[in-house]
């Protein structure tokens, strides 16, 4: 035992490629964006996405942490986040 490390706990290397792919929003979470961008509330989205709420949440939730939008008392995240999303 000791100081070995096992294959379990050894860090992963990934290339800047594999990193840009794996923060880069799923469709489903775009999809998600794409109807806050057009302004409609978390019940509008999964009504017409046919989710539940607690989904659409999870989605945004990924989607800021894909693009590293924080909380912030000084910012809004959802509007920041369809900015980004406007920008791609």
């Amino acid at each position: 035992m000791g100081s070995e490390t096992s294959e379990v706990n050894k860090p992963r290397s990934t290339s800047r490629g594999q990193q840009a792919e794996v923060n880069k929003p799923s469709p489903r979470e775009r999809d998600v964006l794409a109807l806050a961008a057009e302004g409609h509330s978390n019940t509008a989205i999964a009504a017409r996405l046919v989710i539940t709420e607690r989904t659409v949440e999870t989605h945004v939730r990924s989607v800021f942490q894909k693009l590293g939008i924080h909380e912030s008392p000084l910012s809004h995240r959802r509007v920041l986040v369809v900015l980004a999303y406007l920008r791609s």
